[in-house]
């Protein structure tokens, strides 16, 4: 009987421990050339990330960034003339060149204490991107017309695919503490 209570007291702390946990995001780049991103705070509504700069990925090779609990943020691809340095805004909507971006909300109450995550191109494409997560669906996308149930159009502030369908169809839910952004999948 003790064993099976101090069994059941660990299971829980583990499962606290879990929820409070900082998140590990491998960003591998399978891309022939570097990529240069910048990791964005905005919304500004979460534990800000304080880590240092992504910086540069060299091709064929990984970073690994460590985010805190409860970050709400965006990890952007900065092509040259893109303007997508400051919380990942340029882009087409600016008259530069585009940029596309991942974005994040960790821990996030309003699901659970889960995850939310998609691929964004609504500052236009630049790169293909696919998002892993240790558990939960892949989402995948490899031109500017990618599906919308795998990433946000260039331009299409409205979440619905030009209004053609429901708001948010690209974002996922996760319950993982951990995730990979592949870069030329």
């Amino acid at each position: 009987m003790l064993a099976s209570a101090s069994f059941a007291f660990v299971a829980v702390l583990a499962a606290v421990a879990n929820v409070n946990a900082d998140h590990r995001i491998t960003l591998r780049n399978n891309c022939g050339f570097g990529v240069g991103l910048t990791l964005s705070n905005y919304p500004h509504n979460g534990v800000d990330y304080t880590g240092p700069a992504i910086g540069d990925i060299g091709a064929k090779s990984s970073k690994v960034i460590t985010v805190p609990t409860r970050w709400n943020g965006r990890i952007c691809d900065r092509p040259p003339n893109s303007g997508c340095q400051n919380d990942c805004f340029g882009g087409i909507a600016f008259g530069e060149a585009p940029c596309s971006m991942t974005e994040w909300n960790f821990d996030a109450p309003s699901i659970g204490g889960k995850t939310d995550y998609d691929i964004s191109n609504i500052q236009g494409y630049s790169v293909a991107q696919q998002i892993i997560p240790d558990s939960g669906d892949t989402v995948t996308c490899t031109s500017a017309g990618c599906p919308c149930n795998q990433a946000y159009r260039p331009g299409d502030t409205s979440g619905t695919c030009g209004g053609t369908g429901p708001v948010d169809q690209a974002t996922r839910v996760s319950g993982g503490s951990g995730f990979t952004v592949v870069y030329c999948p």
